[in-house]
């Protein structure tokens, strides 16, 4: 390799061996022609937010994953280098302000996207599961906000142990076989009040989570839900009056679940199908209800996770519709993108889920 300007400068000549093998690059990667909506960072009165679960290491590389979940996936497009590589050049790429990450290895955290992000001006804060190797990340534009204040929970423990949910809680005691599973769950809630820095009366409660995902699991969905939502009311409007609320994560819900529906119109009747998603045997029947006006961002995608077995739409950007407005929703990749290698993960995907991306501006 000779070094020069291409014109008149010119350095000696060098010759580098690579110390391990040089594999292909991905080619065209799927979220591509989605950076050329995302090359500038959007104005001081927008928000872009980005909610994305990217397939933690520790669930991709293990032998199920390889000869089950993901036989068509190239096995060295399943180590966490390729993938964390591709993952830093398609976040970094999105220019956002926000973005609520699900499923982030605590050493891929540490290692490898908060400093690469870091560069682009984001800040990064950790949440782990609990009894995990796997959490939930937060970033935010340092050049937009300024951190306040953070309010993590794990559902399991704040359900036991935070009067706020005693009600609940007694309620869940008359159904001792939903309420072990419930106590069970590793699944934490992240919440982060941020300020603007430009207009410091405009704060915004955020707000990202990964629920239980097991496809029975309907009624721990909506209890999961429940406290989130009373948590997010006590941050939202007892702690920082009437702030506005953007609840991002991998919901494990498609929109015609409970969960999705008790989000979106602030209540559940004790008489929903989900109460009986694991038989009759595990019915818990409540009649739930919070006072926040929630609107998916991104409206309802064909599908935000992508498997051999399995499509459907599963995470969401909720925003509340009093105090914010979507000015546009990023493309999802084509169909044909994303079926280019039959599924997801691909050469050209690292994750099994697809990004969320919307720009938001306030009122």
């Amino acid at each position: 390799c000779t070094p020069g300007d291409g014109e008149q400068r010119y350095g000696p000549a060098r010759e580098v061996e690579s110390s391990g093998p040089v594999e292909a690059g991905p080619g065209a990667c799927t979220f591509d022609a989605r950076h050329l909506y995302t090359k500038k960072v959007c104005g001081h009165g927008s928000v872009r937010a980005v909610s994305y679960n990217i397939l933690a290491d520790t669930y991709a590389q293990t032998e199920f994953s390889r000869t089950v979940l993901y036989p068509y996936c190239a096995p060295y497009a399943l180590e966490i280098d390729y993938r964390q590589n591709l993952l830093k050049k398609e976040l970094a790429g999105y220019s956002a302000d926000l973005i609520c990450l699900q499923e982030v290895d605590k050493s891929v955290f540490v290692d490898s996207l908060a400093p690469a992000l870091d560069a682009f001006g984001l800040e990064g804060l950790f949440r782990i599961k609990e009894k995990q190797h796997e959490g939930l990340a937060t970033f935010y534009r340092r050049e937009k906000f300024r951190l306040l204040s953070q309010h993590d929970i794990a559902f399991s423990e704040a359900l036991l142990s935070e009067p706020l949910h005693k009600e609940l809680c007694e309620q869940l005691a008359k159904y001792p076989l939903v309420q072990e599973k419930v106590l069970q769950r590793s699944s934490v809630l992240q919440v982060s009040v941020l300020q603007s820095t430009t207009d410091p009366s405009r704060k915004l409660c955020v707000a990202n989570t990964h629920l239980y995902w097991h496809p029975k699991g309907g009624n721990i969905r909506l209890i999961q839900i429940a406290v989130a939502m009373s948590h997010i009311k006590h941050v939202a409007c007892d702690l920082y009056p009437s702030i506005p609320v953007i609840f991002c994560g991998d919901f494990n819900s498609t929109p015609s679940s409970g969960a999705y529906s008790f989000i979106s119109s602030g209540g559940i009747a004790e008489d929903h199908q989900d109460w009986i998603s694991n038989g009759e045997e595990e019915r818990c029947s409540m009649s739930l209800s919070h006072p926040f006006k929630l609107l998916s961002a991104c409206g309802e995608p064909a599908y935000t996770n992508y498997v051999g077995g399995f499509h459907g739409c599963l995470d969401y950007i909720f925003i509340d519709r009093d105090a914010l407005e979507v000015e546009q929703v990023i493309p999802l990749p084509s169909h044909e993108e994303i079926t280019t290698h039959q599924a997801l993960p691909s050469v050209s995907h690292p994750s099994d889920h697809i990004a969320l991306i919307c720009d938001l501006k306030w009122k």
